[in-house]
Protein backbone atom coordinates (compact mmCIF):
# COMPACT_ATOMS: atom_id res chain seq x y z
CA UNK A 1 0.00 0.00 0.00
CA UNK A 2 0.66 3.85 -0.50
CA UNK A 3 -0.17 6.57 1.55
CA UNK A 4 -1.54 9.23 -0.88
CA UNK A 5 -2.40 12.11 1.33
CA UNK A 6 -5.38 10.29 3.03
CA UNK A 7 -5.94 7.74 0.71
CA UNK A 8 -4.80 4.42 0.53
CA UNK A 9 -3.40 2.86 -2.67
CA UNK A 10 -2.91 -0.47 -3.40
CA UNK A 11 -1.08 -2.21 -6.50
CA UNK A 12 -1.77 -5.30 -7.89
CA UNK A 13 0.03 -7.34 -10.92
CA UNK A 14 -0.54 -10.53 -12.53
CA UNK A 15 2.38 -12.72 -13.59
CA UNK A 16 3.40 -15.30 -15.97
CA UNK A 17 1.81 -18.45 -13.95
CA UNK A 18 -1.41 -15.89 -13.22
CA UNK A 19 -1.22 -15.27 -9.67
CA UNK A 20 -1.75 -11.94 -8.54
CA UNK A 21 0.76 -10.15 -6.39
CA UNK A 22 0.14 -6.85 -3.92
CA UNK A 23 2.67 -4.41 -4.35
CA UNK A 24 3.56 -1.47 -1.93
CA UNK A 25 5.43 0.81 -4.17
CA UNK A 26 4.46 3.03 -6.95
CA UNK A 27 7.98 2.24 -8.92
CA UNK A 28 7.53 -1.48 -8.01
CA UNK A 29 4.13 -1.51 -9.60
CA UNK A 30 5.83 0.29 -12.97
CA UNK A 31 8.93 -1.84 -13.13
CA UNK A 32 6.45 -5.17 -13.19
CA UNK A 33 3.65 -4.36 -15.25
CA UNK A 34 6.39 -3.38 -17.77
CA UNK A 35 7.62 -6.27 -17.77
CA UNK A 36 7.00 -9.02 -20.22
CA UNK A 37 4.19 -11.46 -19.85
CA UNK A 38 3.05 -9.47 -16.48
CA UNK A 39 -0.36 -7.76 -16.48
CA UNK A 40 -3.06 -5.85 -14.82
CA UNK A 41 -5.55 -7.87 -13.20
CA UNK A 42 -9.21 -6.94 -13.88
CA UNK A 43 -11.42 -6.03 -10.90
CA UNK A 44 -13.15 -8.44 -10.69
CA UNK A 45 -9.57 -10.91 -10.45
CA UNK A 46 -8.60 -8.31 -7.46
CA UNK A 47 -11.93 -8.89 -5.96
CA UNK A 48 -11.98 -12.63 -5.70
CA UNK A 49 -8.12 -12.55 -4.30
CA UNK A 50 -8.96 -10.15 -1.75
CA UNK A 51 -11.89 -12.04 -0.62
CA UNK A 52 -9.70 -15.46 -0.83
CA UNK A 53 -7.06 -13.77 1.67
CA UNK A 54 -9.97 -12.89 4.08
CA UNK A 55 -11.49 -16.39 3.74
CA UNK A 56 -8.65 -18.15 4.71
CA UNK A 57 -7.46 -16.04 7.39
CA UNK A 58 -10.56 -16.58 9.06
CA UNK A 59 -10.63 -19.70 8.55
CA UNK A 60 -7.10 -20.76 9.61
CA UNK A 61 -8.29 -18.52 13.40
CA UNK A 62 -11.53 -20.86 13.05
CA UNK A 63 -9.55 -23.87 12.91
CA UNK A 64 -7.62 -23.48 15.51
CA UNK A 65 -10.35 -22.88 17.86
CA UNK A 66 -11.72 -26.08 17.27
CA UNK A 67 -8.72 -27.67 17.31
CA UNK A 68 -8.70 -27.24 21.06
CA UNK A 69 -12.07 -28.50 22.06
CA UNK A 70 -14.91 -30.89 21.35
CA UNK A 71 -17.79 -30.03 19.46
CA UNK A 72 -20.54 -31.95 21.22
CA UNK A 73 -23.64 -30.21 19.24
CA UNK A 74 -21.50 -29.60 15.97
CA UNK A 75 -21.47 -31.22 12.06
CA UNK A 76 -18.58 -33.14 10.91
CA UNK A 77 -18.19 -32.17 7.31
CA UNK A 78 -17.07 -35.33 5.39
CA UNK A 79 -15.73 -34.52 1.51
CA UNK A 80 -13.52 -33.66 -0.73
CA UNK A 81 -13.08 -30.29 -0.96
CA UNK A 82 -11.93 -28.40 -3.87
CA UNK A 83 -11.43 -31.98 -5.82
CA UNK A 84 -12.44 -32.08 -9.79
CA UNK A 85 -15.89 -33.60 -9.21
CA UNK A 86 -19.05 -31.81 -8.70
CA UNK A 87 -18.64 -32.84 -4.90
CA UNK A 88 -15.73 -30.91 -4.97
CA UNK A 89 -16.32 -27.79 -6.69
CA UNK A 90 -19.64 -27.64 -4.63
CA UNK A 91 -18.41 -28.76 -0.91
CA UNK A 92 -16.20 -25.82 -0.61
CA UNK A 93 -19.01 -23.05 -1.07
CA UNK A 94 -21.44 -25.00 1.20
CA UNK A 95 -19.19 -25.01 3.97
CA UNK A 96 -18.37 -21.48 3.77
CA UNK A 97 -22.31 -20.97 3.68
CA UNK A 98 -22.70 -22.76 6.75
CA UNK A 99 -19.87 -21.02 8.36
CA UNK A 100 -21.46 -17.64 7.82
CA UNK A 101 -25.43 -18.74 8.83
CA UNK A 102 -23.60 -20.08 12.43
CA UNK A 103 -23.28 -23.98 12.13
CA UNK A 104 -20.19 -25.14 14.22
CA UNK A 105 -18.86 -27.14 11.20
CA UNK A 106 -15.42 -28.66 11.32
CA UNK A 107 -13.65 -31.07 8.17
CA UNK A 108 -12.45 -32.92 11.44
CA UNK A 109 -14.07 -35.19 13.60
CA UNK A 110 -14.22 -33.80 17.16
CA UNK A 111 -17.11 -36.26 18.25
CA UNK A 112 -19.56 -33.89 16.88
CA UNK A 113 -23.24 -34.87 16.97
CA UNK A 114 -23.77 -34.68 13.33
CA UNK A 115 -21.66 -36.01 10.24
CA UNK A 116 -22.53 -35.00 6.53
CA UNK A 117 -20.73 -36.80 3.92
CA UNK A 118 -21.16 -34.70 0.51
CA UNK A 119 -19.93 -37.44 -1.67
CA UNK A 120 -20.78 -41.36 -3.08
CA UNK A 121 -21.75 -43.10 -0.07
CA UNK A 122 -19.10 -45.91 0.21
CA UNK A 123 -17.21 -43.69 3.20
CA UNK A 124 -20.65 -43.38 5.19
CA UNK A 125 -19.73 -45.88 7.83
CA UNK A 126 -16.26 -44.27 9.02
CA UNK A 127 -18.62 -40.91 9.35
CA UNK A 128 -18.84 -42.73 13.42
CA UNK A 129 -20.88 -39.49 14.21
CA UNK A 130 -24.56 -40.57 16.39
CA UNK A 131 -26.65 -39.54 13.43
CA UNK A 132 -24.92 -39.84 10.08
CA UNK A 133 -26.76 -37.67 7.02
CA UNK A 134 -25.82 -38.72 3.19
CA UNK A 135 -26.04 -36.23 0.28
CA UNK A 136 -25.43 -37.98 -2.78
CA UNK A 137 -26.50 -38.45 -6.03
CA UNK A 138 -26.79 -40.22 -9.48
CA UNK A 139 -26.90 -39.32 -12.84
CA UNK A 140 -28.72 -42.48 -14.68
CA UNK A 141 -31.77 -44.52 -13.59
CA UNK A 142 -30.49 -46.62 -11.73
CA UNK A 143 -27.65 -46.67 -8.87
CA UNK A 144 -25.04 -49.32 -8.28
CA UNK A 145 -25.89 -52.30 -6.20
CA UNK A 146 -22.85 -51.84 -3.79
CA UNK A 147 -24.41 -48.50 -3.14
CA UNK A 148 -27.55 -49.86 -1.30
CA UNK A 149 -26.01 -50.97 1.74
CA UNK A 150 -24.39 -48.07 2.03
CA UNK A 151 -27.20 -45.90 1.79
CA UNK A 152 -29.19 -47.81 4.31
CA UNK A 153 -26.26 -47.16 6.68
CA UNK A 154 -27.02 -43.70 6.69
CA UNK A 155 -29.95 -42.42 9.24
CA UNK A 156 -31.15 -39.63 6.66
CA UNK A 157 -30.09 -39.30 2.63
CA UNK A 158 -29.96 -36.27 0.72
CA UNK A 159 -30.65 -35.53 -2.82
CA UNK A 160 -30.55 -32.64 -4.96
CA UNK A 161 -33.61 -33.42 -7.44
CA UNK A 162 -37.04 -35.32 -7.69
CA UNK A 163 -36.01 -36.99 -10.05
CA UNK A 164 -32.75 -38.52 -8.06
CA UNK A 165 -35.19 -38.94 -5.29
CA UNK A 166 -37.23 -41.26 -7.70
CA UNK A 167 -34.60 -43.31 -8.97
CA UNK A 168 -33.15 -43.89 -5.00
CA UNK A 169 -36.50 -45.23 -3.85
CA UNK A 170 -36.67 -47.23 -7.63
CA UNK A 171 -33.74 -48.95 -7.84
CA UNK A 172 -32.72 -49.10 -4.32
CA UNK A 173 -35.51 -48.61 -1.93
CA UNK A 174 -34.23 -45.81 -0.05
CA UNK A 175 -36.53 -42.94 0.70
CA UNK A 176 -34.45 -39.68 0.62
CA UNK A 177 -35.06 -35.65 1.58
CA UNK A 178 -34.85 -33.57 -1.56
CA UNK A 179 -32.64 -30.14 -0.90
CA UNK A 180 -31.89 -28.69 -4.06
CA UNK A 181 -27.66 -27.20 -5.03
CA UNK A 182 -27.18 -24.38 -6.21
CA UNK A 183 -24.09 -22.06 -7.88
CA UNK A 184 -21.67 -19.30 -6.07
CA UNK A 185 -24.06 -16.25 -6.54
CA UNK A 186 -20.95 -14.29 -5.51
CA UNK A 187 -19.11 -14.24 -9.21
CA UNK A 188 -21.85 -15.21 -11.82
CA UNK A 189 -23.83 -12.17 -12.27
CA UNK A 190 -26.00 -10.66 -14.59
CA UNK A 191 -24.05 -9.12 -17.80
CA UNK A 192 -25.73 -6.98 -20.25
CA UNK A 193 -25.37 -8.50 -23.98
CA UNK A 194 -25.56 -6.90 -27.21
CA UNK A 195 -26.75 -7.76 -30.37
CA UNK A 196 -23.87 -9.19 -32.50
CA UNK A 197 -25.28 -8.74 -35.95
CA UNK A 198 -25.35 -4.75 -35.06
CA UNK A 199 -22.00 -4.93 -33.67
CA UNK A 200 -19.94 -6.59 -36.19
CA UNK A 201 -18.89 -9.52 -34.44
CA UNK A 202 -19.03 -13.28 -33.58
CA UNK A 203 -22.06 -14.88 -32.19
CA UNK A 204 -20.30 -17.71 -29.51
CA UNK A 205 -22.18 -20.35 -28.19
CA UNK A 206 -20.06 -21.74 -24.98
CA UNK A 207 -20.42 -25.74 -24.29
CA UNK A 208 -18.23 -26.13 -20.88
CA UNK A 209 -17.44 -29.53 -19.17
CA UNK A 210 -16.45 -30.16 -22.58
CA UNK A 211 -14.93 -33.61 -23.79
CA UNK A 212 -17.11 -35.09 -21.19
CA UNK A 213 -19.69 -37.87 -23.08
CA UNK A 214 -22.36 -37.44 -20.64
CA UNK A 215 -22.45 -33.95 -21.01
CA UNK A 216 -23.37 -34.15 -24.75
CA UNK A 217 -20.42 -32.36 -26.17
CA UNK A 218 -20.90 -35.13 -29.46
CA UNK A 219 -24.19 -33.64 -29.59
CA UNK A 220 -23.01 -30.24 -29.93
CA UNK A 221 -19.89 -30.26 -32.09
CA UNK A 222 -22.57 -32.34 -34.14
CA UNK A 223 -25.00 -29.62 -34.46
CA UNK A 224 -23.11 -26.50 -34.85
CA UNK A 225 -20.85 -28.13 -37.49
CA UNK A 226 -24.15 -29.45 -39.54
CA UNK A 227 -25.77 -26.02 -38.86
CA UNK A 228 -23.32 -23.02 -39.26
CA UNK A 229 -21.40 -22.51 -42.32
CA UNK A 230 -18.05 -21.59 -41.83
CA UNK A 231 -18.26 -18.29 -43.12
CA UNK A 232 -21.12 -17.38 -40.81
CA UNK A 233 -20.04 -14.91 -38.03
CA UNK A 234 -20.61 -17.92 -35.04
CA UNK A 235 -18.36 -19.25 -32.78
CA UNK A 236 -18.38 -22.26 -30.92
CA UNK A 237 -16.42 -21.97 -27.54
CA UNK A 238 -15.58 -25.06 -25.94
CA UNK A 239 -14.49 -24.98 -21.96
CA UNK A 240 -12.65 -27.89 -21.01
CA UNK A 241 -10.78 -29.17 -17.68
CA UNK A 242 -8.34 -31.31 -19.41
CA UNK A 243 -5.19 -29.99 -20.78
CA UNK A 244 -5.10 -31.35 -24.00
CA UNK A 245 -8.54 -32.27 -26.21
CA UNK A 246 -8.96 -35.55 -27.05
CA UNK A 247 -10.15 -34.52 -30.34
CA UNK A 248 -7.87 -32.27 -32.46
CA UNK A 249 -9.66 -28.97 -33.60
CA UNK A 250 -7.49 -27.93 -36.36
CA UNK A 251 -7.83 -24.43 -36.99
CA UNK A 252 -8.13 -24.49 -41.10
CA UNK A 253 -10.77 -27.58 -40.87
CA UNK A 254 -12.29 -25.97 -37.80
CA UNK A 255 -12.13 -21.90 -37.96
CA UNK A 256 -15.24 -20.89 -35.96
CA UNK A 257 -14.37 -23.67 -32.62
CA UNK A 258 -12.21 -22.23 -29.93
CA UNK A 259 -11.51 -24.57 -27.49
CA UNK A 260 -10.46 -23.39 -23.94
CA UNK A 261 -8.07 -25.72 -21.78
CA UNK A 262 -7.44 -25.99 -18.39
CA UNK A 263 -9.04 -25.24 -14.84
CA UNK A 264 -9.66 -22.14 -14.28
CA UNK A 265 -11.74 -20.33 -10.87
CA UNK A 266 -14.59 -19.44 -10.80
CA UNK A 267 -14.20 -16.17 -11.68
CA UNK A 268 -12.65 -16.27 -14.98
CA UNK A 269 -15.42 -19.07 -15.50
CA UNK A 270 -18.06 -16.26 -14.91
CA UNK A 271 -16.13 -14.10 -17.48
CA UNK A 272 -15.86 -16.54 -19.95
CA UNK A 273 -19.92 -16.58 -19.61
CA UNK A 274 -19.97 -13.05 -19.88
CA UNK A 275 -17.77 -13.25 -23.41
CA UNK A 276 -20.68 -15.36 -24.86
CA UNK A 277 -24.09 -15.50 -26.25
CA UNK A 278 -25.82 -18.53 -25.57
CA UNK A 279 -24.79 -21.74 -23.83
CA UNK A 280 -25.63 -25.61 -25.31
CA UNK A 281 -26.01 -28.14 -22.28
CA UNK A 282 -27.61 -31.60 -23.75
CA UNK A 283 -26.00 -33.74 -21.05
CA UNK A 284 -27.25 -37.05 -20.94
CA UNK A 285 -27.94 -37.17 -17.25
CA UNK A 286 -27.14 -35.09 -14.08
CA UNK A 287 -28.57 -35.61 -10.48
CA UNK A 288 -29.02 -32.03 -10.50
CA UNK A 289 -26.61 -29.97 -12.84
CA UNK A 290 -25.24 -26.47 -11.59
CA UNK A 291 -23.60 -25.00 -14.84
CA UNK A 292 -26.43 -24.19 -16.36
CA UNK A 293 -27.36 -22.16 -13.57
CA UNK A 294 -24.27 -20.57 -13.55
CA UNK A 295 -24.79 -19.71 -17.18
CA UNK A 296 -28.37 -18.48 -16.79
CA UNK A 297 -27.07 -16.58 -13.71
CA UNK A 298 -24.74 -14.61 -16.49
CA UNK A 299 -27.97 -13.99 -18.67
CA UNK A 300 -26.65 -16.82 -20.84
CA UNK A 301 -29.91 -17.98 -23.37
CA UNK A 302 -29.32 -21.45 -22.41
CA UNK A 303 -30.08 -24.93 -24.13
CA UNK A 304 -31.20 -28.13 -22.55
CA UNK A 305 -33.25 -31.18 -21.84
CA UNK A 306 -36.07 -30.97 -19.59
CA UNK A 307 -34.76 -34.60 -18.38
CA UNK A 308 -32.83 -36.11 -15.89
CA UNK A 309 -31.79 -33.88 -12.44
CA UNK A 310 -32.18 -30.71 -14.05
CA UNK A 311 -36.18 -30.98 -13.99
CA UNK A 312 -35.52 -29.56 -10.60
CA UNK A 313 -35.66 -26.25 -12.24
CA UNK A 314 -36.91 -26.40 -15.97
CA UNK A 315 -39.27 -23.75 -16.54
CA UNK A 316 -39.51 -22.92 -20.54
CA UNK A 317 -40.52 -19.46 -19.75
CA UNK A 318 -36.79 -18.66 -18.79
CA UNK A 319 -35.05 -21.20 -20.96
CA UNK A 320 -35.11 -23.25 -24.36
CA UNK A 321 -35.77 -26.58 -24.42
CA UNK A 322 -33.95 -29.14 -26.52
CA UNK A 323 -35.66 -32.53 -27.20
CA UNK A 324 -34.69 -36.16 -26.41
CA UNK A 325 -34.23 -39.06 -29.20
CA UNK A 326 -33.67 -41.77 -27.29
CA UNK A 327 -32.01 -43.60 -24.52
CA UNK A 328 -28.69 -44.86 -23.93
CA UNK A 329 -27.15 -46.78 -20.84
CA UNK A 330 -25.85 -45.50 -18.19
CA UNK A 331 -21.94 -45.69 -19.01
CA UNK A 332 -19.59 -45.17 -16.11
CA UNK A 333 -16.10 -46.50 -16.17
CA UNK A 334 -16.40 -48.06 -12.50
CA UNK A 335 -19.67 -49.68 -12.84
CA UNK A 336 -18.17 -50.77 -16.51
CA UNK A 337 -20.18 -54.07 -17.06
CA UNK A 338 -23.24 -53.22 -14.43
CA UNK A 339 -26.57 -52.46 -15.32
CA UNK A 340 -27.20 -48.98 -14.00
CA UNK A 341 -29.93 -47.83 -15.66
CA UNK A 342 -30.52 -45.50 -18.90
CA UNK A 343 -29.40 -41.62 -19.63
CA UNK A 344 -30.82 -39.80 -22.28
CA UNK A 345 -29.09 -38.89 -25.39
CA UNK A 346 -30.54 -35.29 -26.97
CA UNK A 347 -31.74 -34.63 -30.97
CA UNK A 348 -29.02 -32.86 -32.80
CA UNK A 349 -31.74 -32.30 -35.45
CA UNK A 350 -33.88 -30.11 -32.55
CA UNK A 351 -30.55 -28.89 -31.23
CA UNK A 352 -29.33 -27.40 -34.70
CA UNK A 353 -32.89 -25.91 -34.57
CA UNK A 354 -33.05 -24.28 -31.21
CA UNK A 355 -29.26 -22.69 -31.91
CA UNK A 356 -30.10 -21.26 -35.39
CA UNK A 357 -33.29 -20.07 -33.53
CA UNK A 358 -31.60 -18.24 -30.87
CA UNK A 359 -29.05 -16.87 -33.20
CA UNK A 360 -31.63 -15.22 -35.44
CA UNK A 361 -33.77 -14.02 -32.09
CA UNK A 362 -31.17 -12.50 -30.42
CA UNK A 363 -33.11 -9.78 -28.79
CA UNK A 364 -35.74 -12.71 -28.08
CA UNK A 365 -33.17 -14.93 -26.32
CA UNK A 366 -31.71 -11.63 -24.41
CA UNK A 367 -34.93 -11.24 -23.17
CA UNK A 368 -35.34 -14.50 -21.76
CA UNK A 369 -31.42 -15.02 -20.67
CA UNK A 370 -31.98 -11.31 -18.90
CA UNK A 371 -35.50 -13.58 -16.97
CA UNK A 372 -33.53 -16.25 -16.15
CA UNK A 373 -30.72 -14.58 -14.54
CA UNK A 374 -33.67 -13.48 -11.91
CA UNK A 375 -35.22 -16.92 -11.67
CA UNK A 376 -31.95 -19.01 -10.82
CA UNK A 377 -31.49 -17.02 -7.57
CA UNK A 378 -33.65 -19.02 -6.14
CA UNK A 379 -31.25 -21.91 -6.82
CA UNK A 380 -27.84 -20.78 -4.59
CA UNK A 381 -25.38 -22.30 -2.35
CA UNK A 382 -26.77 -19.63 0.93
CA UNK A 383 -30.75 -21.34 0.00
CA UNK A 384 -28.78 -25.01 0.13
CA UNK A 385 -26.93 -24.06 3.22
CA UNK A 386 -30.14 -22.78 4.68
CA UNK A 387 -32.22 -25.19 3.54
CA UNK A 388 -29.13 -28.06 5.53
CA UNK A 389 -29.15 -25.93 8.63
CA UNK A 390 -33.22 -26.16 9.29
CA UNK A 391 -32.35 -29.79 9.32
CA UNK A 392 -29.49 -30.08 11.40
CA UNK A 393 -31.17 -27.85 14.32
CA UNK A 394 -34.31 -30.11 14.19
CA UNK A 395 -32.46 -33.40 14.06
CA UNK A 396 -30.22 -31.90 17.22
CA UNK A 397 -33.04 -30.54 18.59
CA UNK A 398 -34.15 -34.07 19.62
CA UNK A 399 -32.19 -36.91 21.13
CA UNK A 400 -29.88 -38.21 19.26
CA UNK A 401 -28.63 -42.40 18.98
CA UNK A 402 -25.97 -43.72 20.58
CA UNK A 403 -22.95 -44.97 18.34
CA UNK A 404 -19.81 -46.24 19.14
CA UNK A 405 -17.43 -44.30 18.16
CA UNK A 406 -13.75 -44.98 16.49
CA UNK A 407 -10.48 -43.83 16.71
CA UNK A 408 -10.64 -42.46 12.97
CA UNK A 409 -9.99 -38.41 13.50
CA UNK A 410 -10.38 -37.50 9.67
CA UNK A 411 -12.19 -38.81 7.06
CA UNK A 412 -9.59 -39.30 3.72
CA UNK A 413 -11.03 -42.55 1.85
CA UNK A 414 -13.87 -40.87 0.31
Amino acid sequence: MSACGNILVMYFVKNPAGRIVCLDKPDEYDRWIKTPKFTKPTKLEVEAWQQMRVDKYEESKRRQIIDNYQIDNGVFFATVSGGGDGYGMASANLYSELIKLGVNISYKNKSQSLGLLFHAPYSISRVDTPYRILYTMFESTKVPKDWIEYLKTADKVIVPSKWCQKVFKESAGVDSEVIPLGYDDRFFKPKKRVIKRNHNQPFKFLHYNAFNVRKGFIEVVNAFTKEFNRDEPVQLVLKTTVKKPPIPFNPEKYPNIKVITGQVPQYQLAEICGDCDAFVFPSRGEGFGITPLEAMATGLPTIIPNAHGMTEYFNDRYMYEVNVSHNCPGIYYRYKGQDVGQMTVCDVDHLRQQMRYIYEHQEEANEKGDLASRYVKQFTYKATATKLKTLFDDIMSKPLPKRRPSNILTLELV
